[in-house]
């Protein structure tokens, strides 16, 4: 096919183009970048322009059917007046009245998408209308054509268009001797040398010159036939397809034009891949920032459990002071006398001791629960401090930067969502915040146990130390009194040992499980507030994970439509 080569890297460069433009689009590049890559492509598809020149009988209508190997207008039958026709390619076929002297006639003819063909009138009036010729079509003409019959070169009105634009238009111009096959060789070659000399006279240097055969050219082309190995080498047809080949592809406005849209097309890209470099180093580096903040976090949150050993431990100590005073005031109610008056005053002094060893718990518990709390809402605010301080300088800072060119919508979503983090921090530090998070952590206040409001958050553990203690207290006093009052007086005393081991044995079981429940509610209470305050990063950190997954394949794909064009920049020197 003529000038293949030419067009099978023109379309994939308009392929390239194309991707470029969808990838353009898809990124949020600017409006000016994806208007120069549309003119690109635009510019891209123009087909090449032949202007053809000849007498009427001189084998145009052959050659245009030879050089594109289907039968583009029959022998003998393009117009023979004093009009120009440009041949173009149309979904369907009409004709449009230009001027007086032009007509543009649309075919469906597939060749017509890269070949534009003007035809000029085949009489005299060639050189009446050189001007509409001239103006129209030989500055835009990738090659001019003249064809001469071998029975008659010697057509004035060709010699004389040639004079007229030969000088002032530098163009590629051919000659070609048509219907070679009806005289012999040294005929041929004696035409060909006037052709020659008449050129030198007119431009002052030679121009290439070719005598063939359309007619067998286009039978070789067409006819399924063993005849074409044959007919193709009598046509002399292929020389002069290589050469417009070769001149078309390799000429300035076109080989140049297709090596300057890939250099323009690269730069573009370039452009495209550094906008999306810019959003994916920003997303490295949010994500790489987010990362410290929450390494930093995660140790700030094992600070804070390591505290609880220590809160534990005070409330161990209180609880076993509470124990050793109430076995102390049971080993005095033990003795003869002491449990002859229990005998006779019944419930009342198991209550009365109930009720003072459950005091003690209470008051001495809730001072190591007010204690505990105070040291853990210290902590808590200032996380918060240091959270914002640390937000603020490895997010806020950007503003004395100067910011590089990245995805519009990106950069706007990443900001709201930075904003609405330090907002969510800021917040957060207020003494209400802090005390309402703890408060729905660690529960409702107790009902028995009056708790300041400063830490109103201890009522959940409060009620666990008040259900314990209670039970235990029942269980131990229950006995005591049960002792003394089925096997009587010198039966208590007696078993007085037995009674107090029992009595230190289920308050250590007590103190067990009640250190162990306050232990599991402060781990979870941390643990929940510390999920909570890592809720606060998650929007970020999910947009920056999402759009690193999105835009990680957009950068491969730009990345591919560099080498590609690359690879085409190579193929076209």
């Amino acid at each position: 096919m003529l000038a293949e080569k030419y067009l099978e890297l023109r379309a994939q460069l308009g392929t390239t183009l194309g991707s470029l433009i969808a990838l353009g689009h898809q990124i949020g590049a600017p409006e000016d970048t994806l208007r120069n890559l549309q003119d690109l492509l635009t510019n891209l598809g123009q087909p090449f322009l032949f202007v053809v020149v000849g007498e009427v009988k001189s084998g145009k209508s052959s050659l245009l059917n030879a050089l594109f190997g289907r039968e583009f207008c029959k022998v003998d039958v393009l117009p023979a007046t004093d009009r120009i026709y440009e041949f173009k390619y149309g979904e369907e076929d009409y004709d449009v009245r230009i001027s007086d002297h032009m007509t543009a006639l649309y075919r469906r003819i597939d060749f017509l998408k890269n070949f534009n063909i003007v035809d000029t009138p085949g009489t005299n009036t060639i050189i009446a209308n050189h001007q509409t010729i001239t103006e129209n079509f030989v500055p835009m003409a990738d090659l001019i054509v003249f064809v001469f019959a071998v029975t008659n070169p010697w057509a004035a009105s060709a010699w004389d268009f040639l004079r007229l634009i030969g000088q002032q238009w530098q163009k590629n111009i051919v000659f070609v001797v048509q219907q070679a096959d009806l005289r012999n060789p040294h005929e041929v070659e004696m035409v060909s040398k006037h052709l020659d000399q008449t050129v030198l006279q007119i431009l002052g240097a030679s121009c290439p010159i070719f005598a063939v055969s359309a007619k067998k050219a286009f039978q070789a082309k067409t006819l399924p036939n063993a005849e074409r190995d044959k007919l193709w080498s009598e046509s002399r047809f292929g020389e002069l397809e290589d050469w417009i080949t070769e001149t078309v592809s390799r000429s300035e406005e076109r080989g140049g034009k297709l090596r300057s849209v890939a250099q323009t097309a690269q730069v573009l890209a370039e452009g495209l891949r550094a906008r999306l470099q810019g959003s994916l180093d920003m997303l490295k580096s949010d994500q790489e920032k987010l990362a410290l903040i929450r390494s930093t976090f995660e140790s700030r949150k094992v600070q804070t459990k390591r505290q609880i050993g220590g809160f534990i431990r005070e409330i161990e100590q209180a609880y076993d002071a509470c124990r050793e005073r109430g076995e102390k005031a049971l080993e005095e109610r033990l003795t003869i006398g002491q449990t002859f008056k229990m005998v006779f005053s019944g419930a009342r002094w198991e209550k009365d001791f109930q009720d003072k060893v459950e005091s003690e718990v209470k008051k001495e518990i809730q001072t190591r629960i007010e204690h505990a709390l105070g040291l853990l809402e210290s902590d808590l605010r200032s996380m918060w401090q240091d959270l914002q301080d640390k937000v603020n300088v490895q997010f806020a800072s950007e503003t004395k930067k100067q910011v590089r060119a990245v995805m519009p919508g990106f950069l706007t979503q990443r900001q709201e969502l930075l904003q609405r983090l330090q907002l969510t921090l800021l917040e957060q530090m207020s003494d209400a915040n802090i005390k309402g998070q703890l408060r729905s952590l660690f529960g409702e206040t107790a009902r028995w146990l009056r708790v300041p409001t400063s830490v109103a958050a201890a009522g959940g553990i409060a009620t666990v130390i008040a259900a314990l203690t209670h039970t235990a207290l029942l269980d131990v006093t229950g006995t005591v009194a049960g002792l003394a009052a089925l096997t009587g007086t010198l039966y208590a005393v007696w078993r007085r040992r037995k009674i107090l081991r029992q009595y230190r044995d289920q308050m250590n079981e007590k103190r067990r499980e009640l250190t162990q429940a306050v232990e599991s509610q402060l781990n979870h209470a941390i643990e929940a507030f510390y999920y909570e305050v890592g809720l606060t990063f998650s929007p970020l950190e999910t947009f920056c994970e999402s759009e690193s997954k999105r835009q990680a394949p957009l950068r491969e794909r730009i990345e591919g439509l560099e080498q590609a064009i690359g690879a085409l920049k190579s193929q076209l020197g």
